[in-house]
């Protein structure tokens, strides 16, 4: 049986490298490790019930990422040079760079995940 938190993860701001592994839990809340020094999302929790965060980090990918996300999974402000990893599943949008659209066109992306809302260029 997988584990479960309850509520919200907040990581934010703390100069982390590397996220510790709950790649074995189910968040019920948000995840947030944006404002770190991310270059992957491996330990990230297996499923996100709501927003998963990873905005201002170093990522090159997104390896590591949630297989299902609930609600938005935002990736902007990363120098993303692929999006491995994406979640099979987002509930809502999927947010990356403007800067990055002709690079990953949103046929691409909707290829690699089932996105129920909108792929947003921002």
């Amino acid at each position: 049986m997988r584990k479960i938190i309850e509520g919200d993860v907040v990581l934010d701001n703390l100069y982390l490298k590397e996220l510790v592994d709950i790649s074995d839990v189910a968040v019920k809340g948000y995840f947030n490790c944006n404002n770190n020094n991310l270059t992957n999302l491996v330990g990230s929790p297996h499923t996100v019930d709501h927003n998963f965060y990873c905005m201002y980090n170093d990522l090159t990918s997104l390896v590591g990422a949630p297989s299902a996300v609930g609600f938005t999974f935002d990736c902007r402000e990363n120098p993303l040079t692929s999006i491995e990893g994406i979640p099979k599943t987002i509930n809502y949008h999927f947010i990356i760079d403007e800067s990055l659209k002709d690079e990953f066109p949103e046929e691409y992306i909707r290829s690699l995940s089932d996105i129920k809302g909108r792929v947003v260029y921002f």
